[in-house]
């Protein structure tokens, strides 16, 4: 499958942390063509959490929101295999799971107005209730783009696949309706877990279920030889029809900071699934059970 360039570009422009732009991509457009803004990194990102709105160089003011320009938000991540996945700094490394989520980067692709006047003009963009972003690009923060003559036509990012040329969807990109069970922020290494999940499978097919599990590459130290394996984890999972098993095994330890863990579920349900835990078990790297208890977010 063969992805638009713009979106190629954004993925190699990916940084770890979620930076916030300074210009649009591109940084010059006409009305009505299709940009797209790298807005931060945010695991709670979705359209409804970000508002755009443009003043153009005639002093007119676009909610791209409220005409229904803004076509999708969504996270990008690096390859696993990416010089920056491991090899960053610490505090680099270490910001996104500061603001609770793994390294990602959040992007809203939008439309212009058809009608935005030429010359320069400026999106300000401010997050809604939203308490993760890992950028440090502020809230509102705003951006620049140069509107040139012409009529332009939203971007369709054609893909090329084994039914030929058609347009992207780019609402399979966006996040999936999901549970996040966190362990916190403490400072004792978690050594193992078992955690049972209740869910309402009148709502939810059990089948839909399925489990995503971050991983972390951060280090410690570089003289440390088990930096990178202290962040190693296996995860197992099944589930019955009526609850969800999940065991973690860390027996290096884990911080609790880097043990999360998303389940997730199709979107267009009837009502909510109602995730709740009904048992957890946390274990030290000694065996005996420590003081962590998991906490289950969910995000429709």
């Amino acid at each position: 499958m063969k992805f638009n360039i713009k979106l190629i570009v954004l993925a190699g422009l990916l940084f770890l942390a979620g930076c916030t732009a300074v210009n649009t991509f591109p940084t010059i457009a006409r009305p009505g063509d299709t940009v797209s803004i790298m807005v931060g990194g945010s695991a709670k990102a979705r359209k409804a959490n970000l508002s755009a709105v443009l003043t153009d160089a005639g002093g007119n003011v676009y909610d791209l929101q409220q005409l229904g320009l803004v076509r999708s938000v969504f996270n990008l991540r690096a390859d696993g295999r990416a010089i920056g996945t491991h090899y960053l700094n610490y505090a680099e490394a270490y910001r996104s799971w500061y603001s609770g989520h793994e390294p990602l980067q959040t992007v809203m692709v939008t439309n212009l107005p058809s009608m935005v006047a030429s010359g320069m003009a400026t999106i300000k963009m401010s997050w809604l209730g939203v308490g993760d972003n890992s950028s440090d690009g502020g809230n509102p923060f705003y951006l620049s783009l140069e509107i040139i003559p012409g009529s332009g036509t939203p971007d369709q990012f054609l893909r090329n696949d084994a039914q030929g040329i058609s347009a992207a969807n780019l609402s399979q990109l966006e996040t999936a309706p999901n549970a996040k069970v966190g362990f916190g922020t403490g400072s004792t290494l978690i050594g193992a877990a078992s955690l049972v999940i209740d869910f309402n499978e009148t709502i939810v097919n059990p089948n839909d279920l399925n489990l995503y599990v971050p991983e972390s590459t951060v280090r410690g130290s570089l003289t440390d030889p088990g930096a990178f394996g202290k962040t190693q984890r296996m995860v197992y999972w099944h589930q019955d029809g009526h609850n969800l098993y999940v065991d973690i095994v860390a027996p290096q330890g884990i911080d609790p900071r880097y043990l999360q863990f998303y389940v997730v579920h199709p979107q267009g349900l009837a009502g909510s699934p109602a995730f709740s835990i009904l048992s957890a078990q946390v274990y030290g790297t000694d065996g005996y059970p420590i003081g962590v208890t998991p906490v289950l977010t969910y995000s429709p």
